[in-house]
């Protein structure tokens, strides 16, 4: 490729980064997830951070897209990028759940005075073990 085919990607992937970044943004700003999950873990001071993150991972991974190419970072690169998407999709899952106010709903329904926590914690599990399921049967 020359240089100008390889210039014209990036601007494309740039582009098209930020489009999907500003979209999946303004869908979560408008259904409040972003500022939801931040209060519910206590780390409102950083939600400028998490912005700028999805800006930049959604930039990134469509770069990686356009671009077809990987990091020579091996098995644990590997890992760790998992448990990055693995983290942040739980939490949009969690977020969510709670936006549609899910948990209020269900606790009010089975009774439940104590025990979320622990709910919570076998959502996630359930997320991981279809996941697992998924990736090594599918």
């Amino acid at each position: 490729m020359t240089w100008w085919q390889n210039g014209s990607f990036l601007v494309i992937g740039l582009c098209g980064g930020l489009l999907v970044a500003g979209g999946m943004f303004a869908f979560l700003a408008m259904a409040g997830v972003v500022t939801r999950l931040a209060a519910g873990t206590k780390t409102a001071k950083f939600l400028l951070f998490y912005e700028d993150a999805a800006l930049f991972g959604a930039t990134v991974g469509n770069l990686w897209y356009i671009y077809q190419t990987g990091l020579p970072s091996g098995r644990l690169g590997l890992g760790l990028y998992g448990l990055g998407a693995g983290i942040f999709t739980g939490c949009l899952a969690a977020a969510l759940a709670e936006v549609i106010n899910m948990l209020p709903v269900l606790s009010e329904r089975v009774s439940l005075k104590k025990g979320m926590t622990g709910i919570m914690v076998l959502f996630a599990l359930g997320k991981l073990a279809g996941a697992l399921f998924d990736l090594y049967f599918a």
